[in-house]
């Protein structure tokens, strides 16, 4: 059960507008990205990324401010219960927003579908971190639950690190509706032409670039999520006035790793195995070089040493 917030909702009202109007003002100019990593917005044109942007941000905060309606404590209650169909209805409802506005006419998105798809899959996985956290945070800058994964490296949840967590939180609602899109609707040559960058008019870019991102996407689920889970990591996106950057910071999500699949599991395994087979193999790699040392001083020395002097005497007699 977590424990009663120490800031009241107006408080919380007051941050969270002030923290959702910087973001608001950054998706004017968040376009570009600081690394090589595959985003699924990267599909979009600019004015169209700036547009799914502004419509995550825009449900997100709706969401935020509908549970800060109620008493601090219900809304604690609220979101630790509901929080996974919170989650998910908020990324249905980007999705349907988006696609009926750039179409339109109405839109709806079969919720059992994007349940289904990895993105989401991935996403609703790490609900805790990204959705309920940022919220409790915005209650109580010692939330329990923030102190249990950040602390300590972070005390409190400062305005910028709540910030920071809603700005990747958007980033992965807009990421995980465009991977839906993708697979769904991008059959439709005309859609492409109205929504995507035209080097992605090309049937074979498009192709090799959904390719690329679902390789990616199961790269992450099976092996980079769980070595970051066990390396205490925590990969985050980052909306700047100069684009969207990706920063690892500290996270303890210990527990986490007990609810891992096989497959990733089996990463685990790996770096465990990798660990302990390492100091071994430098160890027995040192012994081995020690004793060949040995062997090339002490007895290959000593019988070149007997020969020269056999060679020696030779020359006296």
């Amino acid at each position: 059960m977590v424990k009663d917030t120490k800031r009241d909702n107006s408080d919380a009202k007051i941050l969270a507008a002030n923290i959702f109007s910087r973001i608001l003002y950054k998706t004017n100019f968040s376009t570009t990205k600081s690394n090589q990593f595959l985003l699924s917005i990267d599909l979009l044109k600019n004015s169209l990324k700036r547009d799914l942007l502004l419509t995550s941000l825009t449900r997100l905060e709706s969401t935020y401010g509908t549970l800060l309606e109620n008493p601090a404590e219900e809304a604690f209650i609220l979101m630790q219960e509901k929080g996974n169909n919170l989650f998910l209805f908020l990324i249905k409802n980007v999705c349907e927003d988006f696609l009926t506005k750039q179409y339109g006419y109405k839109v709806k998105v079969n919720l059992a579908e994007l349940k289904q798809a990895l993105y989401t899959k991935n996403i609703v996985r790490d609900t805790e971190i990204l959705f309920q956290i940022p919220f409790y945070s915005l209650l109580d800058s010692n939330a329990p639950l923030f102190r249990l994964i950040y602390y300590p490296i972070y005390n409190s949840a400062s305005a910028s690190f709540i910030e920071a967590l809603i700005d990747n939180l958007v980033l992965e609602i807009s990421n995980c509706a465009i991977y839906f899109i993708v697979l769904k609707f991008s059959s439709v040559y005309v859609f492409r032409q109205t929504l995507y960058k035209s080097k992605f008019l090309s049937l074979r870019n498009f192709e090799r670039f959904k390719n690329n991102l679902s390789w990616q996407t199961r790269l992450k689920y099976y092996i980079k999520r769980p070595m970051n889970l066990y390396n205490n990591r925590y990969e985050i996106y980052l909306l700047r006035t100069n684009g969207i950057f990706c920063q690892t910071i500290y996270a303890n999500r210990a527990k986490e790793i007990k609810a891992l699949g096989k497959i990733p599991l089996l990463t685990i395994v790996f770096v465990e195995l990798n660990d302990f087979l390492s100091g071994r193999l430098d160890e027995a790699v040192y012994n081995l070089t020690k004793g060949v040392r040995f062997t090339l001083t002490s007895v290959i020395g000593q019988f070149i040493g007997l020969v020269w002097r056999g060679i020696i005497d030779g020359l006296k007699k």
